[in-house]
C-alpha cells in the first residue's frame, strides 16, 4: 500500500514589540510571516532517518510516528515538520 499522506501549511506572523502612538494607541509593525509545512501522514511503512534532520542537512525539524496494529506490525502513523521558510505576509491569502 502507498503512503496515505496530508499536506498543510502553518502560518506564524511575525512582529515586532507594540509602539505606542498616542495614550491608549498602540501600533504593531509586522514583517514577513513564518511559513511551516508539515505532512501528516495517515499510513506509511517508513520512517525517516536520522540524515532527513537538520542537524544532519536535512529538510525536516521534527518527526512524531505512532505505530499501527497490522498482521505485519511495519506500518505507522504520524508527522513531519518541515524547516519554516519566511514568507511575505501579503502572499498569505
Amino acid at each position: 500500500m502507498a503512503d496515505v499522506k496530508i499536506t498543510s501549511n502553518v502560518y506564524k506572523l511575525r512582529a515586532g514589540s507594540p509602539m505606542p502612538i498616542s495614550l491608549g494607541h498602540f501600533i504593531l509593525q509586522t514583517f514577513m510571516a513564518e511559513e511551516t509545512t508539515i505532512d501528516n501522514y495517515l499510513y506509511t511503512t517508513r520512517l525517516p532517518s536520522s540524515s532527513d534532520f537538520r542537524g544532519r542537512d536535512g529538510d525536516y525539524i521534527s518527526a512524531n510516528f505512532t505505530r499501527l496494529l497490522d498482521k505485519n506490525n511495519e506500518s505507522f502513523q504520524g508527522k513531519m515538520t518541515y524547516n519554516p521558510v519566511y514568507v511575505d505576509e501579503e502572499d498569505i491569502r
